[in-house]
């Protein structure tokens, strides 16, 4: 291979990959306690124009909402509400599991300072970014400046204030919704 090839070569994986994002993950079933079982984890690298999955919904008020979700592996999806307000102040990030049909998982985060949101219940911080359009805001990006943990309940005929799993957000990934 010459080396105008391997520059070539180089300069293509890079632009095939500039869109490109990851998130580290691992998902724990939680028993007894002390009991804990790793069901999975890695790294998933993914464009966000192709494997952002979206699902257009109504607000009470008739407005377009939107669910927006990353398949972490065959069971498992990060998500996120999505919907358009005048100033974006809180928004929620969820775990879906395939197979659960009566599951939850629902954490809040809520305006720290500037574009830095807190996690409400628990520990955590992200940096979010928004799309800008004539009068709204809209959640574009949430990256994990903290390792972050989500509650999901497989069941939701379980008692209040139970979890069944556990799915950790590594400090670093970045979930966009948006190309």
């Amino acid at each position: 291979m010459t080396a105008k090839t391997l520059v070539a070569t180089f300069a293509l994986s890079l632009a095939v990959n500039a869109d490109a994002e990851t998130v580290s993950w691992e998902a724990t079933a939680v028993g007894r306690p002390g009991v804990r079982q790793v069901l999975g984890h890695g790294v998933k690298e993914y464009s966000p124009a192709k494997d952002i999955i979206v699902r257009e919904g109504r607000g009470r008020d008739g407005a377009r909402t939107w669910s927006k979700s990353l398949l972490l592996d065959d069971r498992f999806a990060l998500s996120a509400s999505v919907y358009r307000e005048p100033r974006l102040e809180g928004f929620g990030l969820t775990i879906d599991r395939k197979g659960d049909e009566n599951g939850f998982s629902w954490e809040w985060f809520d305006r720290e300072k500037g574009e830095t949101f807190q996690k409400l219940q628990g520990q955590g911080r992200v940096l979010v970014h928004v799309t800008k359009g004539p009068g709204y805001e809209e959640l574009q990006s949430v990256e994990f400046l903290d390792d972050i943990v989500f509650r999901y309940l497989d069941d939701m005929a379980k008692p209040p204030g139970t979890h069944t799993h556990e799915v950790l957000v590594r400090k670093g990934s970045v979930l966009r919704l948006a190309p």
